[in-house]
């Protein structure tokens, strides 16, 4: 009423009236529904993912100031297939856990956001940058899309009976909002989403991926970016907010920019809910669906950033998929990560544990024994620092090379048997072991393995340990000064073999 009675005293041309409408219609019609934000009630433990836990996920958060909060998040979200069709509308419960600074001076005006991960709730993207975040004053919101058990739980389904009983007895008791209310009934028995495998599917059977993903997504942009005095981040003034999203999460924000939900939820004053994104580890459409790498409605003016392992790379190389190349306009980067494995021992949830070699007979396989667990989450905070700079300072980020490929297989250096091209962490560029696959191993694990050089192969490349840590300092140098690799972590990055491997 108050919006006519304006128009009616100021007369305005009738043209005029029809543009105001059309566009205060259009304004509001895209902005998402504002959710409603509940502290959820104290308990004798931690929550879920929790920093304070002992565990992948710690953080001295003392150290930094920084404070933890778990709320509920709760609204009436759109239900959307695969194919981007809206089919209605329906209510949620969800939780979100807040990490900010205690003082709102050292908050640096953006907010990173994460879908936990299926499996433990693992928090991929924190464990990634926790320490960049911590010590650079982001706020981070880490928040559940997750489901019921259905009878048949999409996200085993396999090829056999068997196979899908082995991936129910492997990760059957860490999924679903089941593990979370077995973990803490009182805190998680409230939560719930829709989900019917009826009427959403993806590629040729029931859709894994919550069909209001979406939709909780934007929701949860709306609220941390509307700087409401009852928000869970009340106090902070939030600018901009980034998606840093890993694993299998990584294919909801594919779909998001996809179909076009950047430009089509927006904040009531037509800004981007959404101001960066970064995901990584997922090949998508790996999970049913499109196989494609360049969202067909690409968003101008925000920067899309995929961080691939060498098991994604080896992924698309095997199945001939080809990376679209990098663009200043749209932003597109795509980053192929050498020396990064698929999972690491640091990147577990709560509950979460994969067999070893050991386990499957493989013990004695020398390509199957040693894991790699490099620091690549260096190179993941020196990517998210360039996406930062990216947004505030319109500086690009910088344009790698792909890796070589030859038909469906890789090229790799006779010298040192690693994958040439790519980005070359200072372990790769001045290696002690070759780096592998499982897609080239067939160790069978869902880590990814590797062999470190003998004592006579690292006295012939390097003559002495000496010689060597001084070649990994040079490599850090370039590695900095690419991109790669951030000041004040390289001074904490040592050699990867040691005096007595020499």
């Amino acid at each position: 009423m108050e919006r006519s009675i304006t128009i009616s005293l100021l007369r305005p041309t009738l043209p005029g009236v029809l543009l105001s409408l059309m566009l205060t219609s259009n304004t509001f019609a895209e902005v998402p529904r504002m959710p409603t934000v509940v502290a959820v009630p104290p308990s004798s433990v931690p929550p879920l993912s929790s920093a304070k836990r002992p565990g992948t996920e710690h953080s001295d958060l003392d150290m930094y100031d920084y404070v933890e909060e778990e709320f509920y998040l709760q609204g009436v979200a759109p239900a959307i297939t695969a194919a981007g069709k809206t089919l209605f509308e329906a209510p949620y419960t969800t939780r979100i856990l807040v990490r900010k600074p205690a003082d709102p001076a050292h908050f640096n005006g953006t907010v990173v956001i994460e879908p936990f991960s299926w499996f433990g709730e693992r928090a991929a993207g924190w464990i990634l940058t926790r320490d960049y975040l911590l010590r650079r004053g982001y706020a981070y919101v880490g928040y559940t899309l997750n489901m019921n058990k259905p009878a048949v739980d999409p996200k085993f389904i396999s090829d056999t009976p068997a196979a899908e009983a082995e991936q129910v007895a492997q990760y059957g008791r860490i999924v679903n909002f089941e593990f979370m209310r077995r973990f803490d009934y009182a805190r998680y028995a409230p939560l719930g989403t829709y989900y019917d495998p009826e009427r959403f599917t993806r590629g040729a059977g029931p859709d894994p991926f919550v069909p209001q993903s979406q939709g909780i997504a934007a929701q949860l942009a709306l609220l941390l970016k509307t700087n409401a005095a009852q928000g869970p981040l009340a106090g902070l003034n939030v600018q901009r907010v980034y998606v840093n999203s890993w694993a299998v999460t990584a294919q909801v924000w594919m779909d998001y920019l996809d179909q076009g939900r950047h430009q089509q939820w927006r904040m009531p004053d037509a800004r981007p809910l959404i101001d960066a994104y970064m995901t990584g580890r997922m090949a998508y459409g790996e999970v049913g669906g499109d196989v494609i790498r360049l969202p067909r409605q690409m968003p101008d003016g925000v920067p899309f950033v995929t961080v691939y392992s060498q098991s994604e790379l080896m992924h698309d190389v095997i199945e001939g998929i080809d990376l679209p190349p990098d663009t200043d306009s749209p932003q597109l980067r795509y980053y192929e990560v050498t020396g990064m494995p698929h999972l690491r021992l640091a990147d577990l949830g709560t509950e979460h544990t994969e067999l070893l070699a050991a386990d499957i007979g493989k013990g004695d396989d020398p390509r199957c024994r040693t894991l790699y667990d490099e620091p690549a989450e260096l190179v993941v905070s020196a990517l998210l620092d360039g996406m930062d700079q990216w947004v505030r300072e319109g500086k690009a980020m910088p344009k790698a090379p792909r890796v070589l490929r030859e038909g469906k297989t890789v090229a790799r250096d006779p010298a040192t048997g690693n994958l040439q091209g790519g980005v070359r962490p200072p372990w790769i560029q001045v290696p002690s072991a070759t780096y592998l696959t499982d897609q080239e191993t067939g160790c069978g694990l869902i880590y990814d393995t590797k062999v470190p050089y003998s004592k006579e192969a690292l006295g012939q490349r390097y003559g002495s340990f000496s010689h060597y840590e001084q070649a990994f300092e040079d490599a850090k140098g370039l590695s900095i000064k690419q991109g790669y690799l951030l000041p004040e972590d390289a001074k904490g990055l040592r050699p990867i073999a040691k005096p007595q491997d020499f």
